[in-house]
């Protein structure tokens, strides 16, 4: 429509009929649903992440105090097979001495028996510190070997912790997506009703305001309501020996022009009224449409 006979966007905005609070608050409910991947990413790691590290720390921990005890082990085995070292070279000490006392008893210390038997018991001595030695060894390389297994399932529960923990956010990240999308839309959807609404009832309004202003024949050209009336006046006009029934006719016409044009006003009326009482239901969005509705009502329609 022509701005002179409905008014522009422009002046509805700055009316009392346009609802900025309602719609400011529905556009800031717009940001509570974010679409942007970034941005659903950290509130998916805000639910999610807590609860890895968590996860995550405890498996650490648990690598670190099974590794320790291993350590442990091992010292203590250390410790253990030293011990074992000590005990077999003082028993190899006792013996050579009780073997030498005996040959030198006999006057045989300097003999080659003395010696034979002297090379003899430190052969023995020898063997057993190997047997420690590679007993040691063995359960030692067994520690590391266990311990170098725990860092394995260590790392391999770690890794899929972590992928277990990926495909939990991008569960996340697609479910919020999905619902912030349908938030989003039926939000948008207010907003264009609200306004949509306040649009019409502003036009229903300034449509009925106008009409008080102007005279009924001001009124009815503007808005072509006079149109078939003019047309069967000028065709009379143009006939010199027009009859009285035609001026009749033309009066009837009129008169049925002014009962269409009081007819349009009350249908506009009622439309403006429903109008208002739907905004009106609206209790959440009532925002700024008071002074529209206090004008409307004050608002009498004339009666043509």
């Amino acid at each position: 429509m022509e701005n002179s006979r409905t008014g522009s966007f422009q002046d509805y905005e700055s009316s009392g009929w346009y609802n900025r609070d309602a719609l400011k608050a529905l556009n800031r409910q717009l940001e509570d649903y974010p679409t942007d991947y970034n941005a659903l990413k950290r509130q998916a790691e805000a639910e999610y992440a807590p609860t890895y590290a968590l996860e995550r720390d405890a498996l650490d921990a648990r690598l670190a105090e099974q590794t320790l005890a291993a350590q442990n082990q091992q010292a203590a085995l250390g410790r253990t097979y030293e011990r074992q070292r000590q005990q077999t070279n003082a028993r190899y000490d006792r013996s050579a001495a009780e073997l030498n006392n005996a040959l030198t008893a006999r006057g045989l210390g300097r003999s080659s028996l003395a010696a034979t038997q002297g090379a003899y018991l430190e052969g023995q001595r020898g063997m057993a510190l190997n047997d420690i030695d590679r007993a040691e060894a063995d359960e030692i390389a067994a520690i590391n070997s266990r311990i170098a297994l725990l860092a394995d399932e260590t790392a391999r529960s770690r890794q899929t912790m972590a992928s277990n923990y990926a495909q939990q956010l991008e569960n996340r990240i697609n479910q919020l997506r999905s619902g912030n999308q349908t938030a989003s839309v039926s939000l948008q959807l207010q907003i264009a009703a609200l306004q949509q609404q306040g649009y019409e009832a502003y036009q229903n309004w300034l449509l009925m305001d106008r009409a008080q202003t102007l005279d009924e024949d001001e009124f009815r050209q503007r808005y072509g309501l006079n149109r078939t009336a003019s047309a069967s006046g000028s065709q009379n006009a143009a006939k010199p020996g027009a009859k009285s029934s035609d001026a009749d006719e033309q009066a009837s016409g009129s008169e049925s022009s002014k009962k269409a044009l009081s007819g349009l006003i009350q249908n506009a009326a009622s439309r403006l009224k429903s109008t208002i009482a739907a905004l009106a239901g609206r209790a959440s969005l009532k925002g700024g449409s008071t002074g529209g509705t206090e004008r409307v009502s004050n608002v009498k329609v004339k009666q043509l």
